[in-house]
């Protein structure tokens, strides 16, 4: 609201220099400040929206993660029936399994606890 302050201290200044009546001198200055307040309004609420959009993200920003996790459990069942080189006891597929998993489950754990707690400071 500040910069809001700015302008209405820069209309009453440009209004009172005019030479104009003093009832028409009130009118435009209230007209003109009517017309920041609503530019103002606008402008909050599309700066709102645009966070509100963000705060979403995009489909690949929700779904990383569980489309890593099924590319792994297709590498494994497709190792299951034939013979991959990627599924080798000595391979280090298996670390990057157990890194996959555990990332993923307490990345959503961690997700799901910082909203909770993000909800009960707003209230």
């Amino acid at each position: 609201m500040s910069p809001v302050k700015g302008i209405v201290g820069a209309v009453s200044e440009l209004v009172d220099r005019l030479t104009l009546p003093a009832r028409e001198k009130k009118q435009l200055e209230t007209d003109l400040l009517k017309v920041f307040v609503e530019w103002e309004q606008r402008v909050m609420e599309a700066r709102s929206e645009v966070l509100a959009e963000e705060v979403r993200g995009n489909w690949l920003q929700r779904s990383w993660r569980p489309l890593v996790m099924l590319t792994f459990a297709l590498i494994v069942l497709v190792g299951t029936f034939t013979s991959l080189p990627i599924l080798a006891d000595t391979s280090r597929f298996w670390d990057l399994l157990e890194v996959g998993i555990g990332g993923y489950v307490m990345g959503r754990s961690g997700e799901k606890i910082l909203q909770v707690f993000a909800r009960k400071r707003r209230f």
